[in-house]
């Protein structure tokens, strides 16, 4: 049988991830088709508006990147039920006035929609850019599925300072009219806690992979303290989420050594904020050459939460070699596909009459295991 996640989403089966998995070298790969790395941007909508957004998207799809994009559901109390606009219209920008534009306002929706059928991942940045009461959030939950059909599978705190239903503030506090904790539970998405839990230390020299840093995207200090089922890190710094910070964090080097570690990275960024050179109205031409040569790398670029949900399963996953035999067994409850294996000196596997090479990295991908089963290779020499 499956043992049942801690909070967090991870398993307490599994050593940390990045150890290896057993005496004899070899490793579970934590990603799909022998992936080098993980990598999405995980984007704060806070004064987002779509048409500052759009081009930047344009490219991130010429790359094929697919991000995690927030947006709030309702409009804040200040923009008096989108009756905001009539000012917007009027000011001497109107490309530039619009901010924390939400889902309830038509046009905003459409181009929404447009990403996640683009393969991006729509998720929730709250309810509303102001404090929601616990039945605001309820029903922003209720409306986001309506027009989705489904639920956010990841949902990002905004503001613990000036929010009340921020986990920080009384979000977790079950007498308030702010209590959020609750609704977050029941719906179950991957959650981000605005707060110095929710990036690596301020002191860590690696805070751009969350896998070095870490041990693993998620974070078992923010589960605890409020009792979250699942929640996650961000890499980057609290003070730096602009495109300024990305060039910062990513630069060539430490890309380099992301693929070179088998790294994982959740970027947290605005992308409102330093990405968009307002002359061309296109992207900042450092930004869209930093990103190509992220894209061609062997990254495996999908929303978070397809991330995050691949390495919750891979902790269910062991390895036991012994013999000239390998097995891998999968304790989850779920079936995980295209699972990729380590070799630690060239090795191959065999199954029958198939053979299985490992590439220039050692990385062998052997298929898809069922839940609670296990699979069974023998181990053949480099020279087999």
């Amino acid at each position: 049988m499956g043992t049942a996640p801690t909070p967090g989403g991870a398993s307490a089966r599994q050593e940390p991830l990045g150890k290896l998995s057993t005496e004899t070298g070899w490793q579970v790969g934590l990603y799909p088709h022998g992936h080098a790395f993980a990598f999405t941007i995980v984007h704060d909508a806070d004064s987002a508006y779509s048409r500052r957004l759009a081009p930047l998207f344009d490219e991130f799809d010429r790359l094929n990147l697919k991000l995690t994009v927030t947006a709030f559901v309702f409009w804040a109390s200040w923009a008096k039920q989108g009756r905001i606009w009539s000012q917007w219209n009027r000011a001497a920008d109107p490309f530039l006035a619009p901010i924390a534009v939400p889902l309830a306002d038509t046009t905003e929706r459409e181009f929404y929609l447009d990403l996640a059928a683009r393969g991006h991942d729509v998720a929730m940045h709250t309810a509303s850019e102001t404090s929601d009461t616990t039945d605001d959030l309820r029903r922003a939950f209720e409306c986001f599925a309506g027009s989705f059909g489904r639920a956010p599978t990841v949902y990002v705190e905004h503001s613990r300072r000036s929010k009340k239903d921020a986990l920080e503030n009384e979000g977790a506090n079950p007498r308030s009219k702010y209590y959020s904790l609750g609704v977050l539970n029941d719906y179950s998405p991957w959650v981000w806690v605005d707060g110095p839990l929710g990036w690596p230390s301020a002191q860590e020299p690696k805070f751009y992979d969350l896998r070095a840093a870490n041990g693993a995207p998620f974070t078992e200090k923010a589960a605890q303290k409020y009792g979250l089922k699942k929640v996650f890190m961000r890499t980057g710094k609290g003070r730096q989420g602009d495109g300024e910070g990305f060039l910062d964090w990513y630069s060539t080097d430490n890309i380099d050594e992301l693929e070179r570690n088998r790294g994982l990275a959740l970027v947290y960024t605005h992308l409102n904020e330093k990405w968009l050179d307002l002359q061309t109205c296109k992207m900042r031409e450092p930004l869209r050459e930093r990103l190509r040569y992220l894209a061609a790398k062997n990254g495996w670029f999908a929303p978070a939460a397809k991330i995050l949900d691949r390495v919750a399963a891979m902790r269910e996953v062991t390895l036991i070699a012994r013999d000239g035999r390998l097995q891998i067994h999968n304790h989850g409850l779920q079936a995980v596909e295209a699972v990729t294996i380590v070799s630690p000196n060239g090795c191959s596997l065999r199954a029958g009459e198939q053979l299985f090479r490992p590439g220039p990295r050692g990385d062998i991908t052997v298929g898809t295991i069922p839940a609670v089963s296990r699979l069974e290779f023998q181990v053949c020499s480099q020279e087999q």
